[in-house]
């Protein structure tokens, strides 16, 4: 039987998700392009991936519910 713990007895860790610029877009219910224009911009959180451009969703939620007050 297998358990939820590591090796030091306790809970892993959560793995982060990771969304393409095309899942942020659709989420978000804007254009493609207006997600690169908010990357160039700095104005939305994002991680550099070689040349891929990549979101970690828990960033976007939090990003969104700031950006919502």
């Amino acid at each position: 039987m297998s358990t939820n713990m590591n090796s030091q007895g306790t809970s892993p860790a959560k793995t982060p998700q990771f969304l393409t610029v095309e899942e942020v877009a659709t989420m978000l219910r804007i254009k493609v392009r207006t997600v690169y224009e908010m990357v160039s911009q700095n104005r939305i959180p994002y991680r550099k991936v070689g040349r891929r451009t990549v979101f970690l969703l828990d960033e976007i939620l939090e990003w969104t519910a700031q950006t919502q007050q």
